[in-house]
This record gives C-alpha cells, sequence and structure tokens, in this order.
C-alpha cells in the first residue's frame, strides 16, 4: 500500500483491515514515493487533510494507515 496522493488513490476511511501481511510504502516529505516504487504498488491510499498543509510528517502518516489497518478505526 503507497501513502500518495494519486488520481487513483482511496481515502484513509475506505481502506479496509489488512487480512493478511502487507508492506506499507512511505515516501518522503517532500518528493513523495518514487513513480518505480508507485507502479508496483496494488493500492495507494490518501490521507485527507484540511488546511493549507501539503504533507503529514512520515511518522504520523505511517501511523494513521497501521492504526487503520489494525481494524481499530
Amino acid at each position: 500500500i503507497a501513502v500518495e496522493l494519486t488520481d487513483e488513490s482511496i481515502r484513509l476511511a475506505d481502506l479496509p483491515m489488512a487480512k493478511q501481511c502487507t508492506v506499507i510504502l512511505l515516501g518522503n516529505e517532500r518528493t513523495g514515493i518514487p513513480p518505480e516504487a508507485l507502479e508496483i504498488a496494488d493500492l495507494a491510499v490518501e490521507i485527507p487533510m484540511i488546511g493549507t498543509g501539503d504533507s503529514l510528517n512520515v511518522s504520523v502518516a505511517g501511523s494513521l494507515v497501521l492504526y487503520r489497518l489494525s481494524g481499530l478505526i
């Protein structure tokens, strides 16, 4: 799962709970995930934000996705 804003990204709230081992790709806060890594991802997920920020700290983004994948939210 790539945590990146793409044309095909699903919203974090729509991400289903993980039912198998899952790899999460987190990119650089400025440049994101490299295109060649995005090509091999099965899914892209975006974290909706309100305000003027363009990205979250990578540890915050990863934590949100892991929490969602665990099925706790």
